[in-house]
């Protein structure tokens, strides 16, 4: 997105069927629709196989979902394909420490591996690659030491942000996992287009998505695409925490004119009584 604004000509390839693939499915799709309204293109289910140096710069090949020769021609290549753990010459070889297939080191929920007093925290464990997520580890991990006592982290309350425009943030399941996991799922959506301030700062495009059980009317999951939307996920963050219900978030009090009251309209669409659309 950065060499866009530039004005450089710029294609987004995933491998996966649709980009920001572990947000909302909705989200995905609004990305992808911002995305080629701002021109740039996007290209999911391509696994590149090849990278060589052309006349003009580089070419990438490989194949696409349905086995189909792919060839992308480009100046320069950014390659973003993650992290992996770096354990060498750290002598695990002499502990009980084990490691797994994919190369990260196994850890109960405190993150103690096999070895006594040994704990592993952030990449090099099977947890998401989040700094905020590392650092309540190591919290926790300290706290253990300390003999204080501690809890696991609910691994379903670790907040994602994908920092592109418009920006993308979640917190808890996405409606189709609440499904899978066999909840009686009620969803409700706010447009920002309906927004009095996201209108005022010109930044229309997304929503707020709430996904919640039926039964208990407990959130499961808060899926935000728009503006300022990696700091209102902090709101859905504590709430989720405190086990709230959409009735009780939809009642709060939002300030208004502010971005923060689509995350109450939201939670007010659950129950079908968002009245300012």
């Amino acid at each position: 997105m950065l060499y866009a604004r530039f004005g450089c000509e710029t294609t987004v390839i995933e491998f996966l069927p649709r980009i920001v693939p572990v947000e909302d499915e909705e989200v995905s799709k609004e990305l992808a629709r911002s995305f080629k309204k701002q021109g740039i293109k996007v290209e999911t289910g391509i696994k590149l196989e090849k990278l060589t140096k052309s006349k003009n710069g580089v070419k990438a090949t490989g194949k696409n979902d349905k086995g189909a020769d792919v060839s992308f021609e480009a100046e320069m290549f950014l390659v973003a394909v993650g992290r992996m753990p770096y354990l060498e010459n750290l002598g695990l070889e002499n502990t009980k420490v084990k490691v797994s297939e994919r190369g990260t080191v196994e850890v109960n929920e405190y993150c103690e591996t096999a070895e006594p007093n040994v704990f592993a925290i952030g990449d090099v464990i099977a947890t998401p690659w989040l700094a905020h997520l590392a650092s309540k580890e190591g919290i926790m991990v300290v706290e253990k030491l300390a003999g204080k006592k501690v809890e696991p982290i609910n691994m379903r309350l670790v907040p994602n942000c994908t920092y592109c425009d418009p920006e993308v943030a979640s917190v808890g399941l996405t409606e189709a996992k609440a499904k899978e996991e066999g909840y009686d799922v009620k969803v409700g959506k706010f447009p920002f287009s309906a927004s009095g301030k996201a209108r005022i700062l010109g930044e229309t495009d997304g929503f707020v998505k709430i996904v919640s059980e039926k039964k208990y009317d407990e959130v499961l999951g808060v899926h935000i695409i728009g503006p300022h939307a990696t700091e209102l996920l902090a709101e859905a963050c504590v709430a989720m925490q405190l086990e709230t219900t959409a009735d009780e978030l939809g009642r709060t009090i939002h300030a208004h004119p502010t971005v923060s009251e689509s995350v109450m309209e939201a939670a007010e669409g659950v129950h079908d009584l968002t009245i300012h659309m």
